[in-house]
């Protein structure tokens, strides 16, 4: 079935990855996440970016002198215990800009 231009699939398949595992190639370029509080992330590559403090919901909270977001990697920081927002001002700026288009296009598919 043919979409209208402003619609956009709800899902993506993960078939061919179940199909082949030895693809490495991602699904998508990136996944965007939303907190219960409204709060946005995005992922991309191994990088997490969370548009925040705290954890947009009710585990962490932020704590005074935190930076105004968040960036792990989650190659090598799974648990997202060192905050490197301040660190890559690269990363923070490419990923923001990324989300931004994805918010304005309506969609992140």
């Amino acid at each position: 079935m043919e979409l209208p231009g402003n619609a956009g699939e709800d899902s993506c398949s993960f078939l061919p990855a179940l199909l082949d595992p030895g693809n490495d190639m991602p699904v998508r370029e990136a996944t965007v996440h939303h907190s219960i509080d409204g709060m946005f992330a995005i992922r991309k590559d191994k990088w997490k970016l969370i548009l925040g403090q705290g954890s947009g919901g009710w585990s962490r909270k932020p704590q005074e002198g935190d930076p105004p977001g968040q960036l792990y990697d989650m190659a090598a920081d799974v648990e997202e215990t060192n905050n490197l927002y301040l660190d890559r001002p690269d990363i923070v700026r490419e990923l923001t800009t990324l989300l931004e288009k994805y918010k304005k296009e309506g969609r992140s598919r």
